[in-house]
């Protein structure tokens, strides 16, 4: 066992698509996330949701999580109430990766969370999100409506020194992309910014104390290789330790 590549867990998005003209609901993940891991010698290992109980049994089989992008938090899993500027929110969802990063993070597992991911790690631990941030004159500003032209928005971010963050990626400036339309507005107890945006939004964050939590607003598995492909080398790093 301690000679095994170490296998990382990775929530799924659950998704209604179209097969043969019929309705069918299916967890998926992107491609991109199971290229990053392998790059870096790790195992995916594709977690769908599931009750909460259960998941003491996932957790044995995991040495570290990704919590990847996809729909708007619901804000009733933060105590609020949808202003008008969420999009395909599932608050089952919700409910599920939050009980599987408290978990993973309650077992010592090292945690990746990728744009929702961040979301969600902070809305588990009693933070709140800010519904709708894009706004004309900031670098975060009005979102194409074709997911290429999203995904072809740069902002710059600033990483905080003496951060782990800083410590994968360095201290120096980083450009990721601008895919979110929401971010943290109150931090959840427990946790300190790791980098900021220049108009202020929060792009990473990550626990006081030593647990290996690391939370970035853009999507690392989206930017061209090799470029971040930092976070997913030191996540399989953290995961190979643990298990030997």
């Amino acid at each position: 066992m301690s000679n095994s590549r170490p296998v990382i867990g990775i929530a799924a998005w659950r998704q209604t698509v179209e097969v043969w003209e019929s309705k069918m609901t299916i967890f998926q993940i992107d491609q991109a996330y199971v290229k990053r891991l392998l790059a870096a010698d790790g195992v995916p290992f594709l977690i769908p949701h599931m009750p909460a109980e259960m998941l003491i049994d996932v957790v044995k089989q995991i040495d570290a999580l990704i919590l990847t992008g996809g729909d708007d938090v619901d804000p009733r899993s933060y105590g609020e109430t949808d202003q008008g500027e969420c999009k395909h929110c599932d608050i089952e969802a919700d409910k599920a990766e939050i009980a599987l990063v408290k978990s993973c993070i309650e077992a010592k597992i090292p945690v990746l969370g990728a744009c929702r991911g961040i979301q969600i790690i902070n809305v588990a631990y009693g933070g709140t999100l800010d519904q709708e941030i894009t706004r004309e004159g900031t670098c975060h500003g009005p979102r194409p409506t074709v997911l290429d032209d999203i995904l072809a928005l740069r902002h710059d971010v600033k990483i905080s020194a003496g951060s782990r963050l800083a410590d994968i990626l360095g201290s120096s400036p980083r450009t990721v992309n601008t895919t979110h339309h929401q971010a943290i507005r109150d931090l959840a107890p427990g946790f300190e910014v790791s980098a900021r945006a220049p108009d202020g939004t929060i792009e990473a964050i990550e626990p006081t104390n030593d647990d290996y939590v690391v939370g970035v607003q853009w999507h690392p598995e989206k930017l061209s290789p090799p470029d971040n492909q930092e976070l997913f080398n030191d996540l399989v790093r953290a995961a190979a330790e643990r298990r030997n």
